[in-house]
C-alpha cells in the first residue's frame, strides 16, 4: 500500500513556507563553480566572455597609407590650387595597394595611388581623384590645395602598441573578431560555453518519433530546453528520457555527470510518490528543495554534485519554461561569465483585467504590441500550467508581484522579453 499523503492542512500553500522568487535565484548564483578558462581561435569566440583582457603588440594601421583613390603630393606644390587655377604636375608612378617597391614624391610631381596603397616616401598628403582632371604628356590637374596628412591613414591611428583593447569581462562581437584579426591576436582566454545536460523524467513519456499509447504523451520538455539552452549561449546534450525508478535515476544522473558543466531534470520534483528527483541528487551530491513563491513552477529543487550545479524543474511544459527563464538561464549566463543574467524588460500597458494567486509571483504569457508610442500587454486567453500554444503565442512574462491580485485594463506591468540579446 502506498504511503503517498498530504499534509492535512486546509489551505494547500502555507504562504510562510514559499521562499521569494529573488532569493531563490540569489541562492542559485551564490552557489556556482567557475568554469576554467580555455583557449580559443579568435573565430570561435563569437558570444563568449573574454577571461583575460587583450591589449595589442602592434599598431594599427602599421603603416601609411591612403584613404582614397587619388594622387600622394607634397603641400607645397599644390598650395594654389583651385577649381578654375590648377596645379599641373608630373606623375612620377603609381602604388597599388600591396605594392613593395614605391616611387618617391619629388618637387613637381604626383603619384597616382589606391586606397591602402603605401604613401610613398616624399608624400604629404593624398589629393582625391575627383579633384584632378588629365594634364598633356604624363601630367595631371590638381584642383584643390591640401594639408599636411590629408587623406592619409597614420600608423597606429586606430590601434597603437600596449593599447588594451578588450577587457576581461567583455562578451565578443563580431566587430570585436575584426580588430584581433587585425593586430593578429589568433587566440585569446575565454569562458567557455557550458555543457549541458537534459534528462526528461516520467514513466509516461516517449520519445517525439513514438505515438504515445493512451496515458502516454510525447516528451516536449527535452527538445524545448535543449533549444532553450542553446538560445542562452550553452551547449546542449539530451539524455533522453528515464522511468520514475530510483536506481535508474541514479544511473542516467551519475553516468552523465562526466561531460556535464551543468545538469537540467524534468519532471519528479514535487510530491508525489514516484518524484525521486531530489532524492537522486541528495544521494550523489548535496540538495536543496524549496516551495517558491511562482506560478507557474512552484516547487523547485536545486543541487550541487561535486562541480555539477544540478537543477530539478518541474514536468508541466509551461512550468519547466518560466522555471528555466527564472533559474536556470540566469545560472548558465553566470557560468559563462556574463553579467546581463537577466532578459530585458519593458514598461507595458495590459489591455484587459487579469487575476493571480495571493502570494505568489505570477508570470503570465503576454502577446506585445506597439501602439501610440506604448507597448501593450495581450493576456493569452489559456494560462494553464500545461499549455505549450500560449508560449508560442507570446513575447514576455508579464510580472505580477505576490501582493497584487488583480489589474485593470489599461494598468502597467513590467514584461520580461522572450528574446535572444
Amino acid at each position: 500500500m502506498s504511503t503517498f499523503a498530504g499534509e492535512g492542512r486546509a489551505e494547500v500553500t502555507d504562504p510562510a513556507r514559499l521562499m521569494s522568487v529573488d532569493r531563490w535565484r540569489e541562492l542559485i548564483l551564490g552557489d556556482l563553480p567557475a568554469l576554467d578558462a580555455i583557449e580559443l581561435r579568435i573565430q570561435d569566440t563569437l558570444g563568449l566572455v573574454l577571461a583575460a583582457p587583450v591589449e595589442s603588440a602592434e599598431s594599427v594601421p602599421s603603416f601609411a597609407n591612403s584613404a582614397m583613390d587619388g594622387y600622394a603630393v607634397r603641400v607645397d606644390d599644390v598650395a594654389d590650387a583651385s577649381v578654375d587655377t590648377p596645379v599641373e604636375l608630373t606623375v612620377a608612378g603609381e602604388v597599388r595597394a600591396g605594392a613593395g617597391q614605391l616611387p618617391t614624391v619629388t618637387p613637381g610631381t604626383a603619384v597616382a595611388i589606391m586606397t591602402g596603397a603605401p604613401l610613398p616616401a616624399g608624400a604629404e598628403a593624398v589629393v582625391p581623384v575627383e579633384s584632378t582632371s588629365a594634364g598633356e604628356r604624363g601630367r595631371i590637374r590638381i584642383h584643390r590645395a591640401a594639408r599636411q596628412g590629408d587623406h592619409v591613414r597614420r600608423v597606429g591611428e586606430d590601434v597603437s602598441p600596449g593599447q588594451r583593447l578588450l577587457p576581461a569581462g567583455h562578451r565578443i562581437r563580431p566587430a570585436d573578431i575584426g580588430l584581433l584579426a587585425a593586430i593578429g591576436q589568433s587566440r585569446v582566454l575565454v569562458r567557455p560555453a557550458p555543457r549541458v545536460v537534459i534528462l526528461s523524467t516520467g514513466d509516461e513519456l516517449v520519445p517525439l518519433e513514438k505515438r504515445p499509447e493512451p496515458g502516454r504523451i510525447r516528451d516536449a520538455n527535452g527538445p524545448m530546453l535543449g533549444a532553450l539552452v542553446r538560445q542562452a549561449g550553452a551547449v546542449p546534450y539530451s539524455a533522453g528520457i528515464v522511468a520514475d525508478d530510483l536506481k535508474a535515476m541514479l544511473y542516467a544522473f551519475d553516468s552523465n555527470l562526466g561531460h556535464a558543466d551543468l545538469l537540467i531534470a524534468t519532471g519528479g520534483v514535487s510530491a508525489g510518490a514516484y518524484d525521486h528527483v531530489q532524492e537522486v541528487i541528495g544521494k550523489l551530491g548535496k540538495v536543496r528543495a524549496e516551495k517558491v513563491a511562482v506560478k507557474p513552477g512552484m516547487p523547485q529543487v536545486y543541487g550541487r554534485i561535486g562541480d555539477t550545479p544540478v537543477f530539478g524543474l518541474p514536468g508541466n511544459p509551461v512550468s519547466a519554461f518560466v522555471s528555466f527563464e527564472l533559474f536556470v538561464r540566469p545560472a548558465i549566463r553566470a557560468l559563462q561569465g556574463r553579467s546581463d543574467v537577466a532578459r530585458p524588460q519593458v514598461r507595458a500597458v495590459l489591455t484587459e483585467d487579469v487575476s493571480a494567486p495571493p502570494h505568489k509571483r505570477t508570470f503570465l504569457r503576454v502577446r506585445l504590441k506597439r501602439e501610440a508610442g506604448r507597448w501593450t500587454a495581450s493576456p493569452g486567453s489559456a494560462q494553464g500550467s500545461h499549455v505549450l500554444t500560449s508560449l508560442v503565442r507570446a513575447d514576455g512574462l508579464a510580472d505580477i508581484p505576490e501582493d497584487v491580485t488583480r489589474l485593470a485594463a489599461g494598468d502597467e506591468v513590467t514584461v520580461h522579453l522572450l528574446v535572444d540579446v
